[in-house]
Parts: structure tokens; sequence; C-alpha cells
């Protein structure tokens, strides 16, 4: 199966969200981290997860990337639907995650890791090969 950037099967300007999340529940044993989470996220917005310690931002990430499997819920990724891929086709299709902290790899520079990044996308650097200089706004 060839999984390609959502970019390049999504218009930005669609009323469809990107990123669908609909009736998400996860668990961990018989403790229910998640219970029915609906989220949107449309083309160009930035979204933040912001709570307590162990309300389940992590595992929503995780779950989302394929690295923990949700009991219930869909995952749609500009129309697709994530559940059925592994966790490196979703990579593949952009999804990602980035730690808390800023020191992925800490020997390398906030550009490196940031064009390390791009490797996982199809085409990888060669195809990727400038970084908008506005993402060292974000990531100084």
């Amino acid at each position: 199966m060839t999984v390609s950037s959502p970019t390049e099967f999504h218009n930005r300007n669609t009323p469809e969200p990107l990123l669908r999340i609909s009736g998400l529940t996860t668990c961990y044993g018989e403790s229910r981290i998640l219970r029915d989470v609906d989220l949107q996220v449309h083309g160009g917005q930035m979204v933040c997860l912001i709570g307590r310690n162990g309300v389940g931002k992590t595992t929503l990430l995780k779950t989302v990337m394929g690295l923990i499997r949700p009991q219930r819920g869909r995952i749609h990724l500009a129309g697709r639907d994530l559940l059925a891929l592994p966790p490196h086709q979703r990579a593949r299709a952009g999804i990602g995650y980035v730690p808390q902290g800023r020191d992925i790899i800490p020997q390398l520079t906030v550009r490196d890791n940031l064009r390390l990044g791009l490797e996982a996308r199809p085409g990888g650097l060669a195809r990727h090969d400038r970084l908008d200089p506005q993402v060292f706004d974000l990531f100084p």
C-alpha cells in the first residue's frame, strides 16, 4: 500500500477536517484513559493539548500514531482510516510526535533535528530540502 502525504490529497480550503477523531476510547489494561474523545483539526490549524499529568494527552497522541490500539472509535486523516495503517505508514502519511523537551537528539541542531524528521516523508530530503524559515519561530 502506498501512503501519500496528507497535503497531497487534502485541500486546506475544504470544510472537511484534515484530522478527525471520533468516539475514541483507549485503555491500559482495566484503566480507561480516554473515553469517547472527539477532535477535529483543519489544515493549517495549530492545536495544543493542555492538561494535568495523567489525563491522557500522550495516550491520545500515541493512539493516533498507532503505538496504542484503541478499544473503539475512529481516526481519519484527510478522509483515510488511520486505524487500518501500522505506525510506520501513519508516519509516512504525516503523523508525527514531538516529545516534551527541546532536545530530540541533543547532539543535533534544531535544523538537523527538523531535517531528520523530513526523512520519514515520501521523497525524503530530496523532496523537502528547504525548511520554511517560519518554523524557526516555533522551534528557536
